[in-house]
């Protein structure tokens, strides 16, 4: 029982990092491998360079509308295009083919001044779901008319199609159907502005850190004090 307690006695209280270091420095040490699992923290440098970049970068929500979908293809099928309704199907067809990838207005998206809204993704809320889609899949209404002209000329090049739709109101058919949702948009943006991941990658037991003699570098500098940290 003595021996017990002068061996709880004597056992060190906690873990020592007892390595100095610096960036740009050699590694004056043994070669050092790591012991343990251990995530890489980002400087906080870097946290605050990510957080002003998501703070200025806004990715938009769009709501997909069945609703108007639904009235418009209607409206498309109970069109009139006289001698020329065999045409009608196909239109109707291309029509539907062009919403369901969905179109947004030619005036974009407006949102504060110091915000740039991404011209490369947006997410549509779909079926009480929000999946994220780049820019190029989805429509303009000018592109969504221009498509619609150019699928049907494709099918019959002897038709003036562009003065027939313009007559016929069939250019009317092609409107918005996702609805810019600047709430959603303005919450997301917040919370995601507000969080940014502390960790950047993952070291495992057993992957060396760093080698005797070795110049510390930036990207080994934030490994050991990551190591020291998790230490």
């Amino acid at each position: 029982v003595i021996l017990y307690f002068i061996l709880v006695l004597i056992l060190p209280r906690s873990a020592r990092f007892n390595y100095d270091f610096k960036k740009g420095s050699p590694w004056k040490y043994e070669t050092l491998v790591a012991q343990f699992d251990f995530p890489i923290l980002k400087s906080q440098e870097l946290i605050e360079q990510e957080k002003a970049k998501a703070g200025s970068s806004v990715i938009p929500y769009f709501r997909y509308s069945e609703e108007i979908v639904n009235s418009h293809l209607r409206n498309a099928e109970a069109i009139d295009l006289g001698h020329l309704n065999a045409l009608k199907d196909d239109i109707v067809s291309t029509v539907k083919d062009i919403y369901s990838k969905g179109v947004v207005s030619d005036d974009g998206v407006k949102l504060d001044k110091s915000q740039d809204v991404s011209s490369e993704l947006i997410f549509i809320q779909k079926d009480k779901r929000a999946n994220k889609y780049p820019f190029t899949e989805i429509y303009k209404e000018s592109d969504a008319r221009a498509k619609l002209l150019a699928a049907m000329s494709d099918i019959d090049k002897n038709i003036n199609f562009d003065s027939l739709f313009r007559k016929t109101g069939v250019y009317d058919l092609i409107v918005p159907n996702l609805i810019f949702d600047k709430q959603t948009t303005e919450l997301v943006h917040a919370e995601s502005a507000d969080y940014i991941s502390p960790t950047q990658g993952f070291v495992n037991a057993g992957q060396l850190l760093v080698s005797k003699g070795e110049i510390v570098t930036a990207e080994i500098e934030q490994m050991l004090e990551s190591y020291k940290v998790e230490y």
